[in-house]
């Protein structure tokens, strides 16, 4: 507990809800959702580069809002939020240099970092290393006076919210997933299921499940659908290339009946192969829609309905995180903006007709900056290895998004302010998106 004035009730450490005073000129920069790991990858350097070189760009005292789930702490119990942030010292120094330049970083906790609500080590290793000001939920107060409400988004989400967040024995269903399901499910479906621990959408594992089922197991063991009817083939062309009937006459009868069963035997595989793909597109279809809750965009649902609220009752929007989907959109009189992600995302990706959605491996580098008369949301997508040959062919053509970011949606206050750029950002829906 934080020291006191004399006669005044002890505050909490990390208050509930901190109210930020957001100085005019300078924009606010918001991102979550880095997961970072306690060794430093490519992946998680990347990140840190790009979004310490974004901050190293505003030379004025700048807001940086960490909207939750910066440190990965969830995944790793072993990991200390130390460790991780000396690995990505890259970031830490572009956020204390922000409070050196008069600006201030706020630091609302997620769900993946939980242990900084009641740890008071770790909440001051944090403080120490990025200078930021922890809560559990901000309202940055513009100059205005009017209110944009800050909260990291698993308070919304049936399967991450906590009854006291500030209890270390309070852990929800995704707690259990995170540590004791997902690590056992990648180690039983080593080589086809890897990346499950990433997906954007878990409730979307059957579907998950079915798809690698298709692409790296059914695919794989159905090789002899192929060779089998060109070995017939050549087999059946022996006799053109022996000239046996014109060698040996007598063997004219024999050959004709082995083309016609040859020629048989190819239809019978050509009809099998179409019915195992026309039961496994079926069994596919089945398995998807055992999906546990909202999918995609629709994850944000909860949320939108929350922006609403709030603008209704004078905010000005509402920001979040949590579900790795990135979206800026009206809500009532104001906005809501979700600020996607900075780390791996395993999601479907819209494929050729007749073919399953590929699940694949992507980096998403997604933040959202609010300015006096705006809001905009930025995005970028980097492909990364690990697909197919044949999830590669299903998916080509499609989620070819800007690998560096770029403005993909702004919002502005008045009648039909939204503005979305060529990656449709600014509303829900499809999972083609940044």
């Amino acid at each position: 507990m934080a020291s006191s004035e004399p006669g005044k009730p002890s505050l909490p450490d990390v208050p509930d809800l901190l109210d930020v005073p957001v100085p005019a000129g300078p924009p606010v920069l918001a991102i979550s959702d880095l997961h970072l790991p306690p060794r430093r990858t490519g992946d998680s350097a990347r990140t840190c580069g790009v979004l310490a070189a974004r901050l190293a760009a505003e030379p004025g005292p700048v807001t940086v809002v960490l909207a939750g789930d910066i440190v990965e702490l969830l995944g790793f119990p072993q990991a200390t939020a130390a460790e991780i942030l000396r690995e990505h010292e890259a970031l830490c120094a572009a956020l204390t240099a922000v409070t050196e330049r008069g600006g201030q970083v706020i630091y609302a906790i997620g769900n993946h970092d939980n242990e900084l609500a009641w740890d008071i080590k770790t909440a001051d290793a944090v403080r120490e290393m990025t200078g930021a000001r922890l809560c559990l939920a901000a309202n940055l107060v513009l100059p205005s006076g009017r209110k944009i409400r800050v909260e990291h988004g698993h308070q919304l989400d049936p399967y991450n919210c906590f009854h006291d967040q500030r209890n270390c024995l309070d852990t929800p269903l995704g707690h259990h997933i995170v540590r004791q399901v997902l690590p056992r499910i990648e180690w039983l479906g080593r080589d086809w299921l890897d990346g499950a621990h990433e997906m954007a959408d878990p409730a979307d594992f059957p579907a998950f499940v079915g798809s690698r089922l298709f692409y790296r197991k059914l695919v794989r063991h159905a090789w002899w659908l192929v060779l089998l009817p060109v070995l017939l083939l050549l087999c059946l062309r022996i006799s053109e290339i022996f000239e046996l009937e014109s060698r040996y006459p007598d063997t004219t009868r024999w050959v004709h009946g082995a083309e016609v069963l040859g020629y048989g035997a190819v239809a019978d595989l050509i009809v099998v192969a179409v019915i195992i793909a026309v039961v496994s597109r079926r069994a596919w279809t089945a398995i998807s829609e055992l999906a546990l809750a909202e999918r995609g965009y629709g994850q944000n649902r909860a949320a939108r309905q929350r922006a609403v609220d709030l603008t209704g009752d004078g905010y000005r929007g509402f920001l979040s995180g949590h579900t790795h989907h990135p979206e800026l959109d009206k809500a009532g009189s104001g906005f809501y903006a979700n600020t996607g992600s900075c780390t791996t995302v395993v999601e479907a990706t819209i494929t050729r007709p007749g073919l399953p959605p590929a699940y694949l491996r992507a980096q998403q580098i997604t933040w959202v900056e609010i300015t006096a008369d705006q809001v905009i949301l930025m995005a970028a997508r980097i492909q990364l290895p690990g697909a197919t040959r044949l999830e590669r062919f299903a998916a080509y053509g499609h989620s070819q998004f800007s690998a560096t970011p770029v403005q993909v949606a702004t919002w502005a206050p008045g009648p039909g302010s939204l503005d979305t750029g060529s990656s449709g950002a600014g509303a829900p829906g499809g999972n083609d998106r940044p």
